[in-house]
């Protein structure tokens, strides 16, 4: 991805501030002490340093996804870094899978999806809502160039899904549980669908749904996520922590006897 139009680059300058730029043809980066011409960036590219006209040296990198995924534009609340690389985990993905996603949001998620299933895996990722799906869109091509995904714009409960053909089914929604029939249907027998709900009620709610189904509840639980600031000789927990983001609700398929 050497230096061509749309590519993403992260700034970072003396005070630790991140700023993600979307490279363009005469396109000028503008930091409050200064500016950068976008040539200038690429010129530098990863590991190196630039200057804007004021001084400022600001620090080139290629985003990790996680800086990605915490500074992308978004049209709606991604889910937390720590909460999507967990789901991963809890999802058990690996290279070659499919994955099914519904509530594509602002791409997060299905960024981390695509990735951990890999060029010969497919992420299918559902949203309803068409400025949420074209965001999505945008985000996840602008960092994740790999044709992995298919993006639809309408919701699981319109889908035409095989059944049993998902490795995982990956769910970010505020009802989830008006999908789950759908969802279970698709996946396969002893593999797992994980939920990500912001409340308890919504927690509740989604286990009582699910009595009836070829579910059964895994786990519950949050994902915690505290930072340190050391410099020696001093060391303390960072002030500003992100508290609670989400529960991760996980449930196994069973097979019908």
């Amino acid at each position: 991805m050497g230096g061509v139009e749309g590519e993403v680059f992260l700034l970072k300058d003396q005070k630790g501030r991140a700023f993600l730029v979307w490279l363009k043809e005469g396109g000028v980066f503008h930091h409050h002490r200064g500016t950068v011409p976008h040539e200038a960036i690429r010129k530098a590219g990863p590991g190196g340093q630039v200057r804007t006209h004021l001084g400022e040296v600001l620090s080139v990198h290629r985003p990790t996804l996680e800086e990605y995924v915490l500074h992308m534009r978004r049209s709606a609340t991604p889910t937390y870094p720590k909460d999507a690389s967990a789901l991963v985990a809890l999802l058990d993905l690996a290279p070659g899978m499919r994955v099914l996603e519904a509530g594509t949001g602002s791409g997060g998620l299905t960024l981390f999806l695509a990735r951990a299933v890999g060029p010969e895996g497919w992420v299918e990722s559902y949203e309803k809502r068409p400025q949420h799906l074209a965001q999505a869109q945008r985000n996840v091509r602008a960092f994740w160039r790999v044709e992995n995904v298919r993006f639809h714009a309408l919701s699981l409960e319109e889908a035409q899904l095989e059944g049993e053909s998902f490795h995982g089914v990956a769910l970010d929604l505020m009802e989830p549980w008006k999908v789950l029939p759908q969802a279970a249907r698709a996946l396969m027998p002893d593999r797992l669908l994980a939920a990500y709900l912001p409340n308890i009620t919504q927690v509740l709610e989604l286990v009582r749904e699910a009595e009836g189904l070829p579910l059964r509840l895994e786990r519950v639980l949050e994902v915690a996520w505290r930072e340190w600031e050391v410099r020696p000789p001093v060391a303390h927990p960072r002030f500003q922590q992100v508290g609670h983001t989400a529960f991760l609700v996980v449930f196994r398929k069973w097979k019908a006897s």
